[in-house]
């Protein structure tokens, strides 16, 4: 760990060559163990730290090279892996996927995330103020009016703007509650596309008719539900309209990367993906819990949720639950989502029926150096026909073993009894039945892949500049970055090879305001909206079951195990403030508002680091356009407001255990020796400058310029909309770009490691993000 004198009169630049210097002898002995570790990762044993060598275990943050993920068992699922991948990468980029022209790809297309800025703004429909979830506030720039498909310039940015950029008290000169994410599908109930064409051809056998036309599932419709002109016909408030035009629906979050993912333990912002994969939906092992009448919690349908498989002559359902799985739990959550990929009431039954019979990537060019796909040369078509030579049945029949799927008929399964029927007509086939299976670990399988790391960072000081050093330095010590940035990913939310244990779910320390208090590893509220406007963590899951592994484990103190069910380590014996005593006897409470204060409202999930400089805008409501900005925001304390004993970190309703927690604080952002005092940081202009160009150090240039396991297909991409209809409906029309189809040698131009939605903060490089967007897209 860097160890800094930062009440030494020297001046600002001798300070900064002392930080250098200390920092390149830091760097020779961590290089030293970077390697050690990397060699010893590499030949697949355990890793551990030496208590001699570490003065603090999360200081000195270790290379990537070498580090490898833990990964689920799937070898009961999977016969092919390569196979699989090639599966997942197929399903992740195709646009035949989701309604709308909608992939996985559409808002991940660009390391990981989606930098595209019109018809990107979300009102706050996560608001616990039910009256201001669908309120859109105008933008700070002079032609800001409020609504739907709105260009962002910079001059909107931040969301939150202070006349005294250092002190979060001074007063507000613009503040919006809308969210900065990512476009999905326009509004529509989803309709199936008839029957399959096995179906169809057994139908006309028995019954001796001729085959019925335009019969296959292949095609899909979306009912318009509502007309912008009639409120009445729009009971669930949808906002995205305007002037008789329908916009597509923004997702309420700032859309994390896929890239590294493979570390985090949970996913999503808040959480809700499980490390334990059932094969179904996000939510683990909640998802086959039954409800409870008496708490209102569990769900109703647990007896018809799983997966197919034979049972003697029969089929049978079965709930799996595979450990370590938590890209897969995530990858089972947009396809269904109608604000992400699909009209409302879709299946995977339904999302198979259409997928199995068609061609992947059949509008779509494939490069012929694809990364993935070339390992199997007769998938890559020989002239310029789009595609790949084969179908979806074909790839899940190859990559999965022939009981997820071999079984002949079409059944339904009853959700509320379990009961398996025999069903000619509305029934599914069991590969149909179990895509969602399929989905998930195949998704999963491509997005092991995504891992970067080769930033300069990872190379040492030699590959990084004297700033970023010095920015180093601050990071691990009077930044107090480190504390939750911590580990090779730069995330306290992240396993890797180099943990010697399972994740520790629960922290119990001092909060912000200096009382104890337990909350989920990885997860803090730093103040950057108020937690009325997104609970974060802190919300229930559909089911009733409260996200946070922190209120799970209170309810165990209770004896209410019913509601937790999740799979985690609390290891309250090793809590950094003791909480309870003895720690490892813990008495059952009885008492709900007796149960240890937990801090977990607002909370969201620390993000990987690496590749920031890539993609802008920055935190959960993408409310920061620049690196800079965020880094100013850390310096004031945060955009809290109030004193730290009750601030807007806090909330006004009550916690399920019945108290109210006024404040949700992180520790690192607060300071509880100056509890009324606007604490900050305290850093300079040029310590922040450093600081950032350490942040860019950790960009890997295979993500910058797609190149690698990062290349893909072409991407039709919608680029926000006109303000004109498509024929025949009250859709807007969008505006579409396509991202051109690369191998392994990636783009042409690639783009540049800016830490800035439209400028740059690159010292070496002065072109600009949207620049180069536009100079990439056809």
């Amino acid at each position: 760990m860097v160890r800094v004198d930062w009440m030494s009169e020297r001046s600002d630049t001798q300070n900064r060559k002392r930080l250098v210097r200390k920092s390149l002898a830091a760097f020779g002995t961590r290089l030293t163990a970077w390697t050690v570790a990397a060699a010893i990762a590499s030949a697949g044993l355990p890793v551990y730290e030496s208590s001699a060598q570490v003065v603090d275990p999360v200081a000195d943050i270790p290379s990537l090279i070498g580090v490898k993920p833990i990964l689920p068992d799937v070898s009961a699922y999977i016969r092919d892996p390569i196979a699989a991948q090639q599966l997942g990468k197929a399903l992740f980029w195709d646009t035949q996927v989701g309604s709308d022209g909608q992939a996985c790809a559409t808002c991940h297309f660009h390391a990981g995330a989606d930098i595209r800025t019109k018809n990107q703004a979300d009102p706050s429909v996560r608001n616990t103020v039910v009256a201001l979830q669908n309120i859109f506030d105008a933008r700070d720039n002079n032609a800001g009016v409020a609504g739907p498909n709105k260009q962002f310039t910079a001059l909107d940015f931040p969301f939150h703007k202070l006349a005294d950029i250092n002190n979060r008290e001074s007063s507000i000169l613009f503040d919006t509650n809308d969210v900065f994410s990512s476009q999905g599908t326009y509004a529509g109930d989803f309709v199936s596309g008839g029957r399959s064409l096995h179906q169809d051809l057994l139908t006309a056998f028995l019954l001796k008719r001729n085959l019925p036309k335009s019969r296959s599932r292949s095609s899909e419709k979306c009912n318009l539900t509502y007309s912008p002109f009639n409120p009445n016909t729009n009971p669930t408030g949808n906002p995205f309209h305007t002037n008789g035009l329908i916009y597509r629906k923004v997702e309420p979050r700032q859309t994390p990367t896929t890239i590294n993912a493979v570390f985090n333990f949970r996913q999503f912002w808040d959480g809700r993906a499980n490390s334990q994969f059932n094969g179904v939906d996000p939510f683990g092992p909640r998802t086959f819990t039954p409800l409870d009448p008496a708490t209102s919690v569990g769900n109703p349908d647990a007896a018809g949720a799983g997966i197919l498989i034979p049972s003697g002559k029969a089929l049978a359902i079965m709930k799996p639950l595979i450990d370590n799985a938590s890209l897969a739990s995530q990858a089972v959550g947009p396809p269904l989502s109608d604000f992400e990929m699909s009209c409302a009431g879709k299946t995977f039954a339904d999302l198979g029926a259409k997928l199995l019979p068609m061609r992947p990537l059949s509008t779509q060019v494939v490069h012929p150096q694809d990364s993935l796909f070339s390992k199997t040369p007769a998938l890559i078509p020989s002239s310029s026909q789009p595609g790949l030579k084969t179908t979806y049945k074909a790839l899940v029949e190859k990559a999965f073993f022939p009981k997820y799927w071999n079984i002949p008929g079409w059944y339904n399964i009853d959700p509320a009894t379990g009961a398996i029927t025999f069903d000619l007509v509305k029934g599914h086939t069991q590969e149909e039945q179990n895509f969602s299976l399929f989905w998930g670990l195949a998704i999963q399988a491509y997005e092991q892949l995504l891992i970067s790391d080769d930033s300069p960072f990872d190379h040492g000081p030699a590959a990084m500049s004297p700033q970023a050093v010095a920015g180093l330095a601050i990071f691990e010590g009077k930044g107090k970055c480190v504390a939750c940035h911590n580990g090779p990913l730069l995330s306290g939310a992240t396993v890797s090879s180099l943990s010697t244990e399972s994740p520790k779910a629960i922290e119990g320390m001092l909060m912000g305001d200096g009382h104890p208090g337990i909350y989920d590893t990885g997860f803090y509220n730093i103040g950057v909206r108020p937690t009325s406007e997104d609970l974060g963590v802190g919300a229930p899951d559909p089911y009733g079951f409260d996200l946070s592994f922190t209120r799970q484990f209170k309810w165990r103190l209770l004896n209410q195990k019913n509601r937790s069910v999740d799979r985690f380590d609390a290891r309250p014996c090793e809590f950094a403030t003791p909480i309870f005593t003895p720690c490892d006897n813990l008495p059952s409470l009885t008492d709900p508002a007796s149960a240890p204060r937990d801090a977990v409202d607002g909370s969201f999930k620390v993000p990987i680091l690496r590749n920031v400089g890539l993609n802008p805008p920055y935190f959960h409501n993408g409310g920061q356009a620049t690196l800079k900005d965020v880094v100013r925001f850390y310096n004031r304390g945060g955009d809290r407001r109030g004193p730290l004993d009750i601030d807007s970190s806090g909330l006004a309703t009550p916690t399920p255990f019945g108290v109210v927690n006024k404040t949700n604080l992180d520790p690192d952002i607060g300071d509880a020796s100056a509890i009324s005092t606007n604490n900050a940081l305290g850093l300079t202009d040029e310590e922040e400058d450093d600081l950032v160009q350490f942040l860019l150090s950790l960009t890997d240039n295979r993500v910058a310029c797609h190149s690698g396991v990062f290349d893909h297909p072409s991407l039709p991409i919608a680029n926000g909309e006109l303000d004109v209809a498509k024929a025949k409906t009250q859709q807007a029309k969008d505006i579409v770009v396509t991202l051109p189809a690369v191998g392994q040698q990636g783009l042409k131009v690639c783009f540049p490691n800016s830490g800035d939605l439209f400028g740059t903060l690159n010292t070496t490089d002065t072109r600009r993000l949207q620049d180069v967007f536009n100079q990439v897209i056809k």
